[in-house]
């Protein structure tokens, strides 16, 4: 089913994907095809998702921008914490909330 979504959207050929929780609900097996896919797929198109797996970015992102709502001031607005490399984000994080959220500090 998410294969054949993925091939609705490049049927137009866009030149951005948009990609909300693209393996959400899915087992192993199915999750590493589509991440397969979309490895295959950034060669051609801009590929942007939103996930909470931080295992799926660090397998698929050239770069990750950490985004925080912060809810304790009762607002919902969210904000850009950090965006880097990959690699870089989520091996020497420079801002501290990105770093306790790879870490699971707090949720």
């Amino acid at each position: 089913q998410q294969r054949l979504c993925i091939a609705r959207a490049i049927a137009t050929e866009p030149e951005v994907l948009l990609m909300d929780e693209p393996c959400s609900a899915l087992d192993p097996i199915a999750t590493r095809r589509i991440e397969e896919l979309m490895q295959e797929l950034k060669k051609k198109y801009t590929i942007a998702i939103v996930t909470h797996n931080l295992q799926q970015a660090m397998r698929v992102a050239d770069r990750t921008a950490f985004m925080f709502v912060d809810t304790s001031r009762g607002s919902r607005t969210g904000y850009l914490v950090e965006y880097r490399g990959t690699k870089e984000l989520f091996e020497d994080p420079r801002e501290d909330f990105t770093k306790q959220y790879i870490r699971g500090e707090f949720s």
